[in-house]
């Protein structure tokens, strides 16, 4: 298979980027580690006009945390997320600790195969917007923030209204995506992620996310978040089984009520990868396990 003819740019600064898209809008299309979009270019399923390679850009491929946000530049490959350090104010590198530190790699390493790893970049995932992508999901589930330039202008995305459809954002024709920001989960978070894929390295029929801040003192539940990819057009927040569990204690029972919730809450459609009641048992399954790895079970 091959593509269809289109033209090729490749600036090595973001203004030439941005002055690119500016010229050619709707016609062009940001080539980042080409894991996604060349595939669907060989299959003729994408037929831009015109290709913007950003892979000389410099300045997009580091991560840095501050004032208690990790912001992850867009030309980050997964497999640095496998054991992410970070830039220290002081121009060091120092390992990401903490539980964004430890959930990070967990969710990396189920990213396609490793060469795909360490070619594809995170701000490539975040921008095809698959429905069942891990950092899509995670995105979703953490509330992170979308970091888009233009010519003249910089605005930030809640990930809530960044993802609007199958492989389609809120990002204009003419901006580009340059970082997303995760917050910091504290000590008093616990959090997990389990998918299930029909092969190793394909994109998940479900998978799901969850994280529980837990109050020190009594160890109850204050606060709840539960996404979900696999099930809709965009990877989304299940409020009402994050609601089941704010105010009570972790424990199989309480996974397996809020799992139970949570498969109520979604309306799958079915495909030939399985059923829509198939995809709801994957949500109950899913959850539960998430819940027990975040709580320090075994899934």
């Amino acid at each position: 298979m091959k593509p269809a003819r289109f033209a090729y740019t490749a600036p090595d600064t973001v203004e030439g980027t941005l002055d690119a898209l500016d010229r050619f809008g709707d016609e062009a299309k940001v080539l980042s580690g080409g894991q996604s979009l060349v595939p669907m270019m060989n299959f003729r399923l994408a037929r831009p006009e015109v290709i913007v390679d950003i892979g000389r850009v410099s300045g997009l491929d580091g991560m840095s945390v501050s004032n208690g946000t990790l912001t992850v530049g867009a030309r980050v490959v997964h497999s640095r997320l496998e054991a992410p350090t970070v830039s220290t104010p002081d121009g060091r590198s120092e390992s990401l600790g903490g539980v964004l530190g430890s959930l990070l790699p967990v969710v990396a390493r189920f990213v396609g195969h490793l060469p795909i790893r360490v070619r594809g970049t995170f701000g490539g995932s975040i921008a095809h917007a698959d429905p069942a992508a891990e950092w899509c999901i995670l995105a979703r589930t953490l509330d992170a923030e979308m970091v888009a330039l233009r010519q003249g202008g910089e605005r930030t995305i809640p990930a809530a209204d960044f993802f609007e459809t199958v492989f389609t954002t809120a990002l204009a024709a003419e901006e580009l995506l340059v970082a997303v920001r995760l917050p910091i989960l504290g000590e008093d978070w616990r959090a997990g992620f389990c998918e299930f894929s029909r092969r190793a390295g394909d994109f998940a029929v479900v998978a799901a996310m969850t994280a529980v801040r837990l109050e020190p003192a009594t160890g109850a539940i204050a606060e709840a978040r539960i996404g979900v990819g696999g099930v809709a057009g965009v990877p989304v927040r299940l409020p009402a089984a994050e609601a089941m569990l704010v105010g009570e204690t972790p424990g199989a029972g309480l996974h397996a009520a809020a799992a139970e919730a949570a498969a109520g809450e979604v309306d799958p459609v079915g495909d030939l990868h399985g059923s829509a009641a198939y995809r709801r048992d994957l949500v109950r399954a899913m959850v539960a396990r998430s819940l027990a790895q975040g709580a320090g079970a075994s899934g």
